[in-house]
């Protein structure tokens, strides 16, 4: 079988396609509060995006908030039942009653909105849950 230049270059692009398919995608998000949010992603994040020593993510941070939010520490890992992959993001404040959208690393952006009370997003939370809390 003779494997041409054009041959060659499909075959690169499709291996560069598969791999964009397969990265790491945000698959729901939520407000915690006016100063975190939740995040459950389809895969774990790699160990030196949660290790607190790391600074890279000052430069090139993983998470993309819209509305000159930004994260002000590394991801979190919680341990909530039933949601693998789940983390929490500290953020630099978020505004009441607006909808935000959150990307990694360029993938598909996800909406999430605040709401008016702290309250009222403490409950809606714990809703998310059900009876964990």
């Amino acid at each position: 079988m003779k494997i041409t230049k054009v041959t060659a270059a499909l075959f690169l692009a499709a291996l560069a396609l598969a791999g964009t398919v397969s990265a790491n995608q945000i698959k729901s998000v939520i407000a915690v509060d006016f100063l975190h949010v939740e995040v459950v992603m389809k895969e774990a994040l790699p160990q030196e995006e949660l290790t607190p020593d790391s600074q890279e993510w000052m430069n090139d941070p993983p998470f993309v908030f819209s509305g000159g939010v930004k994260m002000t520490g590394m991801p979190v890992k919680e341990d909530v039942r039933g949601y693998d992959n789940t983390y929490r993001i500290p953020v630099n404040g978020l505004d009441e009653d607006t909808i935000y959208t959150v990307s990694y690393r360029g993938e598909k952006k996800k909406t999430f909105k605040t709401y008016e009370t702290e309250k009222e997003m403490s409950d809606r939370y714990k809703n998310r849950y059900g009876d964990y809390f």
